[in-house]
C-alpha cells in the first residue's frame, strides 16, 4: 500500500511539474494533436532530429506532432495563434493522451516585449534553447538558505541582450510562493557606514513568470536584460522574495560581477 501511494505521489508531482512548465508528451508510433480555437499562423520546431510537426492543411487550427525517434531530455515547440505566442517543452513518453488544447497553456502576447532588437517569438525560442541545454557555466554564484537553493547557472549574449539563466531548488516539504524578483545595481558590501546608492534594473522578459515552487522540486527560469556593464565598485544583485505573512518570507540574493557578464556566451 505504501509503495502504491509513493508511486501515485511521484506521478502527481511529475504531472504538476509538467503542467507548470507547459510541456507535452509525444512518441514515434502515435500522432499527437494540438488544437487551437483560432488559426495557427506560426510553427517552429526546436530540434528536427527529435520531433516533426506540421499545421494540418485542411484544419489550420490543428497541429500534428510526432517523435522521430525515442529521445532523452526535451526539445521545444513554438506556436502563434490569435497574436499569442505559445512555447512548449516536448518530452518523449508512450502516453495515452493524444490531444492538447493550446489555450490551456501559458502564452505571451505578440509584440509586447520592449527590447526592439529580438522579436518576441524568437525570445521565447531562445529561452527554450537555453533551458534545454542543462549546463552550468557559472559555478560560484549561488545562495542556500532554509532549504531553498538559488543559483545563477549561465549568462548568454544575443543581439545586445543578456540572457540570465537561474535555477531554483526547493529541498523542503513546504511549497515556496514567489512574491517577485528584484534586480538592482548597488555598491559592493561595505562594513563601514556609507551612503549607498541603488539603481533598479527592470528585466524586459521573463520566460515562465514562475510564481510557485512545489516541495522537493527544481525549476529553471530565464530573464532577459538589455546589454549592460557594471561600474567600478558596484555589483548587480538579483533577489528572490517569498510571499508570506508579515515579513516572514524567505529571501535569497545573488551577486553578479562584471567578470561574469564579460564571460557571457554568445549563441
Amino acid at each position: 500500500m505504501k509503495r502504491l501511494l509513493f508511486i501515485l505521489s511521484v506521478f502527481f508531482l511529475f504531472s504538476m511539474a509538467c503542467n507548470a512548465q507547459d510541456c507535452i508528451e509525444v512518441c514515434e508510433n502515435k500522432a499527437t494533436h494540438i488544437i487551437s480555437n483560432e488559426k495557427i499562423t506560426y510553427l517552429q520546431v526546436g530540434d528536427h532530429d527529435k520531433i516533426m510537426a506540421e499545421i494540418v492543411p485542411e484544419h489550420p487550427n490543428l497541429v500534428r506532432v510526432k517523435a522521430v525517434k525515442n529521445f532523452e531530455g526535451e526539445t521545444s515547440l513554438t506556436l502563434v495563434s490569435a497574436n499569442k505566442v505559445y512555447s512548449l517543452f516536448v518530452k518523449y513518453a508512450d502516453t495515452g493522451r493524444l490531444s492538447w488544447q493550446l489555450e490551456d497553456f501559458h502564452f505571451q502576447k505578440n509584440g509586447n516585449l520592449t527590447t526592439g532588437r529580438i522579436p518576441d517569438y524568437l525570445l521565447k525560442e531562445l529561452g527554450f534553447q537555453i533551458l534545454s541545454r542543462n549546463q552550468k557555466h557559472i559555478k560560484k554564484r549561488k545562495k542556500k538558505k532554509d532549504g531553498i537553493r538559488f543559483q545563477l547557472s549561465n549568462i548568454y549574449l544575443k543581439n545586445d541582450a543578456l540572457f540570465f539563466e537561474l535555477e531554483i531548488t526547493n529541498q523542503t516539504n513546504l511549497g515556496y510562493e514567489v512574491e517577485g524578483f528584484h534586480w538592482w545595481i548597488g555598491d559592493k558590501r561595505q562594513y563601514k557606514a556609507t551612503n549607498v546608492q541603488e539603481y533598479p534594473v527592470e528585466p524586459e522578459y521573463q520566460h515562465y513568470n514562475i510564481r510557485y515552487i512545489p516541495a522537493k522540486t527544481k525549476l529553471r527560469e530565464v530573464f532577459v536584460l538589455p546589454k549592460l556593464t557594471i561600474p567600478d565598485k558596484r555589483i548587480l544583485t538579483i533577489e528572490m522574495l517569498e510571499k508570506a505573512l508579515g515579513n516572514t518570507g524567505r529571501k535569497l540574493s545573488l551577486e553578479v560581477k562584471n567578470r561574469d557578464i564579460f564571460q557571457a556566451r554568445t549563441f
